[in-house]
């Protein structure tokens, strides 16, 4: 019997707005602090790249961003309901994006190179075009939807996207999978429970 036909009726509470994840992070959970880098984390790798942060360095960067998440996590008061978070981490990577490009320049500049240097400096400056907050929703939320459905079965997570994304019937989705449609229905249900409760914990 699969995981599609056997479902537990657990309920999984849906903490308000961002505070459960924030204050684990603040209070330096690991389990926290994990959920939090895996799920910005690339986010914060894509800014660094499209900003002209050369790969082999676009690493160390993420590194410094998350070192100064965590040096002021403990003082981050969100200021408003929706985006205060996440404009607080774009900052961040701006700042440590620049410090780079700042880096690189002093280092052009110390061997002769004014061409390199000048435009080293130009790219410094133009951070606030490649980095932006408001574009962080769908990333969140693709990355959340890996994340969740690593934690069904195929069969499950298949229910779930045929009728929820695809718009099929229960009944051509039961037929298709070999299963009833009451699992259907219950398949679809416990994903989107998983995902409301998953995207409720995310700082915002």
């Amino acid at each position: 019997m699969t995981d599609l036909d056997n479902q537990s009726n657990e309920n999984h509470p849906h903490p308000t707005a961002s505070s459960t994840l924030l204050l684990g992070v603040q209070s330096m959970d690991p389990v926290a602090w994990t959920r939090l880098v895996d799920t910005f984390g690339g986010i914060v790798y894509r800014w660094c790249r499209s900003s002209g942060v050369v790969q082999a360095d676009a690493a160390d960067v993420v590194q410094e961003v998350f070192t100064s998440v965590a040096r002021g996590i403990g003082r981050f008061e969100r200021e408003k309901p929706e985006g205060s978070f996440r404009s607080w981490l774009a900052t961040i990577t701006r700042n440590r994006v620049r410090d780079y490009f700042r880096k690189q320049s002093d280092r052009e500049r110390a061997i002769g190179g004014t061409d390199a240097w000048m435009r080293l400096q130009e790219k410094a400056e133009s951070i606030d075009e490649t980095i932006s907050s408001d574009e962080i929703g769908d990333l969140v939320l693709r990355k959340l939807l890996d994340n969740v459905k690593a934690e069904f079965e195929e069969t499950t997570w298949v229910a779930f996207w045929k009728t929820a994304v695809e718009a099929k019937s229960a009944a051509d989705v039961a037929c298709e999978l070999q299963t009833t449609i009451a699992a259907v229905y219950k398949a679809k249900s416990r994903v989107l429970s998983r995902i409301r409760s998953r995207f409720e914990e995310l700082p915002k």
